[in-house]
């Protein structure tokens, strides 16, 4: 059997738990057409997982398993339908994916503060943030990455091979571009500075297209709301982050990936905007830029534990 992507498995198994409901409609349909041409895997995963369940159909099942997987029962309402075909189709994707491909390949690594650069040979080029760590396989013609914590941006060849990158949470796919994409606690975060980038969630059939300019998070279940960059480069590449009226404890949440150690900010400094770019190479020089301006102070414990509270 073919090696498939855990991600792609399940793409399959909800669109055909999404093909069995009864309610579906012709734009489901024309969806999943879409869907199954994109990419030759596409069309592979929905072929083994139709053997699959037909040998699941050949065994002997219970009462529930025959509702699930026949559609000649009747009786069973249309979210009854697919949410038993979710949940059962779901549990096969993931037996499934048990047999599918795991990240593999060349592993690369980034510690607190640092950044690495990665030219591949038909000229693509891959920068990984900081504390990053992601697995890039470029066999079968194609580059695949899989990013398990972090952040990278890439910048695909021109006319290099065909690229995507997969998360937790699903799969990133570029159309010639320059992208970033961020493995954030709950959900993937994909910026877009040229081209096209298609956001496929694991768990679902929704898909989008980011143009430039564009960022948006999702996770396996959905998308969230595309909003606009605030910068034509991830500012990161020149070890800076840029504050847009930010919020002043996500403004130094986000400047302490960059620094070793604690950083423990009191909740009442939400109050406080911040505007303007920062350097990540001196995170202390940042810190003490902000008690300047700000009515903040600043208390070092130890050079790995540091207290920023209101002044009084």
């Amino acid at each position: 059997m073919a090696k498939i992507s855990p991600d792609t498995i399940q793409q399959a198994a909800t669109w055909m738990a999404r093909l069995w409901a009864d309610d579906v409609s012709q734009s489901d349909k024309n969806a999943f057409q879409i869907w199954y041409q994109a990419q030759p895997e596409n069309a592979l995963a929905w072929q083994q997982l139709e053997q699959l369940q037909a040998t699941f159909l050949k065994a002997p099942q219970s009462k529930l398993s025959r509702t699930v997987l026949s559609r000649t029962v009747t009786g069973v309402s249309r979210r009854q339908a697919l949410l038993l075909g979710l949940f059962t189709l779901g549990n096969l994707g993931l037996i499934f994916a048990g047999r599918a491909e795991q990240p593999n390949g060349q592993k690369y690594t980034t510690a607190i503060g640092e950044t690495k650069t990665v030219t591949l040979k038909d000229g693509t080029v891959i920068a990984l943030n900081t504390e990053t760590a992601v697995y890039l396989d470029s066999e079968h013609l194609e580059h695949r990455l899989h990013l398990l914590k972090g952040e990278i941006w890439v910048a695909s060849a021109q006319d290099g091979a065909s690229l995507y990158v997969t998360t937790r949470d699903g799969k990133v796919v570029p159309i010639g571009t320059v992208f970033t994409v961020r493995q954030q606690e709950h959900d993937t975060v994909v910026s877009v500075y040229e081209g096209i980038v298609e956001l496929r969630p694991l768990q679902t059939a929704q898909l989008i297209q980011l143009k430039a300019m564009q960022q948006a998070a999702f996770s396996r279940k959905a998308i969230m709301p595309v909003g606009n960059l605030h910068s034509s480069k991830a500012l990161w590449l020149e070890h800076k982050i840029q504050a847009n009226s930010s919020k002043l404890t996500d403004f130094i949440a986000e400047l302490s990936r960059y620094r070793r150690g604690i950083v423990r900010v009191s909740p009442e400094l939400a109050k406080y905007r911040v505007t303007g770019t920062f350097s990540t190479k001196n995170t202390d020089k940042a810190l003490l830029h902000l008690s300047e301006i700000l009515p903040i102070e600043v208390d070092y414990r130890s050079s790995l534990w540091v207290s920023i509270k209101e002044r009084k």
